[in-house]
């Protein structure tokens, strides 16, 4: 999965249960990486998602967390700015196919350092709900909207080139280092990355070279993602997962605007 060692990734103990991570630790869910299209470091859209639900990222289960990432896969393969808020009555869904039945996945987990994602994130008591958001207005008159609504598509595990190629994650090596990961058919370039989701569509995921000069690919995409820190590790380090119903650190609030 990519993890680094200081990110400090470790199996929980036999008898364990997702509440017990130790002291600067969090729970994340295997099915988030298998399942989910979910990497880390995480992509500030993700950390957006839980930021303005109040949501903390141990809290969602393996059936949501697939929709987020999806829908920003399909935003940016169309070259388009993205927000995420409720969903009410007459909302086009531009996702087919959900994964409604994950075995076993809730009892497949794992602690990592809280530091890894920098950003606050309650975790809700039970029976607290989740804070209504308001609508963009007029949002279905908007361009952006008929673009990912256009055809729904089927949420699936991407292939990493493909989400590397949508700036979603940085987990790829390319033989050139100038090399772009592009979505091609019979030699030819350009095609529209999402047509990965397109099961009918011909082409898969190759690699190009792009002009000398210009910053690698993996550079070219790097802001868009939150990267963990000496300093986010020292400001969670002493966070409990479940604490009070919260998972908040001041120092770590500043520490991530900084960051973002």
């Amino acid at each position: 999965m990519g993890f680094l060692p200081e990110w400090g990734a470790q199996f929980p103990n036999p008898g364990s249960t997702t509440m017990d991570a130790p002291p600067g630790y969090i729970t994340l869910y295997a099915a988030f990486f298998r399942e989910g299209s979910f990497w880390l470091p995480m992509t500030k859209f993700t950390a957006d998602v839980l930021t303005n639900y109040g949501l903390h990222i141990s809290q969602i289960n393996a059936i949501g967390l697939p929709r987020v990432t999806h829908f920003e896969f399909i935003c940016r393969a169309n070259r388009v700015f993205f927000s995420f808020n409720s969903r009410t009555s007459g909302v086009i869904p531009c996702s087919s196919n959900p994964p409604k039945s994950l075995h076993d996945w809730k009892h497949k987990f794992f602690y990592i350092r809280r530091g890894v994602i920098l950003v606050d994130m309650h975790y809700r008591a039970e029976g607290e709900g989740i804070p209504r958001i308001d609508m963009t207005v007029d949002f279905a008159t908007q361009e952006w909207y008929k673009k990912v609504t256009h055809k729904a598509t089927s949420i699936s595990e991407l292939e990493e080139r493909a989400l590397v190629g949508a700036g979603m994650s940085m987990l790829w090596v390319p033989k050139n280092p100038l090399g772009v990961p592009v979505y091609g058919y019979q030699g030819r370039l350009g095609y529209i990355l999402l047509n990965v989701l397109d099961p009918k569509a011909g082409g898969a995921m190759i690699e190009a070279v792009q002009a000398d000069g210009k910053p690698t690919w993996l550079d070219q995409t790097r802001y868009r993602f939150l990267h963990p820190t000496d300093e986010s590790f020292v400001a969670y380090a002493n966070v409990v997962l479940g604490e009070d119903g919260e998972d908040d650190h001041e120092d770590a609030t500043d520490l991530t605007r900084e960051e973002a």
